[in-house]
C-alpha cells in the first residue's frame, strides 16, 4: 500500500499514518497538497492522508480545493495533538538565532512565542516542517533554527531547543484519510458534502435548516470561491450523520435548487 502525504519522514502527516495505516504501508512524499492530489490521479499512490484545518490557523484551503477538484472519497478521519518543538544545532543559544524556518501554518502556531522569545530572529516560510530540519541541518549554521515536531527532530539528529512552543496548548490538526475507491462506511455516523446554492435569498440558511430539522450536528462549515464564476461560493460542511438518513435529509434540500455532492461517509475520527 502506497500512502500520499504532504512531507516527509518525521512530519505530523507521517505520524498520523502511522497511527492509522498498517506499519507496512510505503509513504509518498509531496511537497504540496495539489501534488499529493496529483499522485493519487497519476496512479503513483494507492492513498492519501492529508491535513484539512488545524484548531488554531483554520482551515487549509489548498487541501479544501483539491479535494472539490478531485472528488476522491473520503474515507476516516484522524485528530492530532500538534506539539510544536524549536529545533536547532545542539547547544545553540536562543539569543543567537536570526532565521526560523518552517512550514507557514507552524509558523503561525507559534507566532507570539517567537515574538516574545526570539524577537531578534526573522520567521522564514518554507514548504515543509520536516523540510526545514533537513535544512537547518546541512546548513549548519547556528543562527538558523527551524519550527517542527519532535520526530523531525530524531529523524535528523538536531537538538530541541524549547519545547512545545505552540501559542495554545489544545493545538490540534483534524487529517482526512483520501481513497479513489473507497466505498461509504456501513456505521458511518460522520460526513461530508459540497454544497452550491442558486443566488436565491436565504439559500444557504433553508439548507443549514434542514439539517437542523433532522437532528444533525454540522461540525464544520467553510466556503471557497468558484473560479470562473465570481462572487459565488460552494460550501464544504461536515454534519454528524450517515447512511440513510444522511440521503433522505439530501433528497429535501436539493429540490430547493440546491446541489450537494457527497464526499464521504465515514467513523467520526479518534483524537491521538
Amino acid at each position: 500500500m502506497r500512502v500520499a502525504i504532504q512531507g516527509t519522514a518525521g512530519s505530523f502527516h507521517h505520524q498520523a499514518v502511522k497511527l492509522w495505516f498498517d506499519p507496512s504501508v510505503v509513504i509518498v512524499p509531496a511537497e504540496t497538497f495539489t501534488q499529493v492530489f496529483m499522485l493519487l490521479k497519476n496512479g503513483e499512490a494507492d492513498m492519501a492522508l492529508v491535513a484539512v484545518e488545524n484548531s488554531i490557523h483554520g482551515p487549509l484551503t489548498e487541501t479544501l480545493d483539491c479535494i472539490a477538484r478531485y472528488h476522491y472519497p473520503i474515507t476516516g478521519e484522524i485528530y492530532l495533538h500538534i506539539h510544536q518543538q524549536l529545533i536547532g544545532l545542539p547547544g545553540t543559544p536562543l539569543e543567537n538565532i536570526r532565521y526560523v524556518y518552517s512550514q507557514p501554518v507552524a509558523l503561525a502556531q507559534c507566532s507570539s512565542y517567537l515574538a516574545a522569545n526570539l524577537p531578534q530572529a526573522k520567521p522564514v516560510d518554507y514548504h515543509d516542517t520536516t523540510a526545514s530540519v533537513l535544512y537547518v541541518k546541512e546548513q549548519n549554521d547556528p543562527q538558523i533554527a527551524a519550527v517542527a515536531g519532535v520526530d523531525a527532530a530524531q529523524e535528523y539528529g538536531l537538538a530541541i531547543l524549547a519545547e512545545n512552543i505552540e501559542d495554545d496548548a489544545a493545538n490540534y490538526t483534524r487529517f482526512l484519510v483520501i481513497d479513489p475507491r473507497g466505498k461509504p462506511a456501513a456505521d458511518a455516523n460522520k460526513a461530508s458534502l459540497i454544497l452550491t446554492t442558486n443566488h436565491a435569498p436565504g439559500a444557504l440558511v433553508g439548507a443549514l435548516n434542514h439539517l437542523a430539522s433532522a437532528g444533525m450536528n454540522l461540525t464544520s462549515l467553510q466556503s471557497r470561491p468558484i473560479i470562473g464564476d465570481a462572487w459565488h461560493y460552494r460550501f464544504h460542511l461536515d454534519v454528524e450523520v450517515g447512511g440513510g438518513h444522511l440521503h433522505d435529509t439530501i433528497q429535501l434540500i436539493q429540490k430547493d435548487g440546491v446541489h450537494i455532492t457527497v464526499l464521504g461517509e465515514y467513523k467520526r475520527g479518534k483524537t491521538y
